[in-house]
């Protein structure tokens, strides 16, 4: 049995992560939804009843959805809510499924790490190439820089995730 079934599988963190996750990712990820939402609407509504779109809507419209999914992502993370396929957890034994379970948040940490890492190397790219949006102009550096960000922190969660899986299974173990 996995940590999934036993309820081990949410970030214990304290209240400085609680405080960046639950209320400044969780806030801002609300907040540019709404927004989303709000041009959208009045994108729909200039368009149909008076015949005038808002220019560049489009591309807003994709930074934001950018922004919103890299908010949600460490979210996600903490959470441990990633799309995941239990086929084989109730034959799996318990020591196998720990180790399964510190070696996907191990590996999670490296591949996020290095995503963050070579998307802020992007970012660098876009700040040095002056990269823009093509109909608006707007820079695509603090998108890729927040990308990034949010990344990162994920990979640090998935590390803190392991740990405390790691944890977790050590104990339940000596006390066996």
């Amino acid at each position: 049995m996995s940590l999934s079934k036993t309820g081990g599988r949410v970030l214990v963190s304290g209240p400085f992560m609680q405080f960046i996750l639950q209320r400044i990712l969780s806030g801002l990820a609300a907040a540019l939804l709404f927004f989303l939402m709000l041009l959208t609407l009045v994108d729909v509504v200039s368009r149909y009843i008076f015949n005038a779109p808002i220019n560049g809507s489009f591309e807003i419209t994709e930074l934001l959805l950018a922004a919103i999914i890299f908010s949600a992502l460490p979210l996600v993370s903490a959470k441990d809510d990633h799309i995941t396929v239990d086929l084989i957890d109730a034959f799996v034994p318990r020591f196998i499924a720990w180790l399964r379970d510190v070696a996907i948040a191990l590996a999670s940490f490296v591949m996020l790490a290095g995503i963050s890492y070579r998307v802020w190397h992007k970012a660098l790219e876009s700040v040095h190439y002056g990269d823009q949006t093509a109909m608006l102009y707007l820079p695509t550096a603090p998108v890729f820089f927040y990308i990034s960000i949010a990344v990162g922190l994920s990979s640090v969660i998935a590390l803190l995730l392991a740990c405390q899986y790691a944890r977790a299974g050590l104990a339940s173990s000596n006390q066996s």
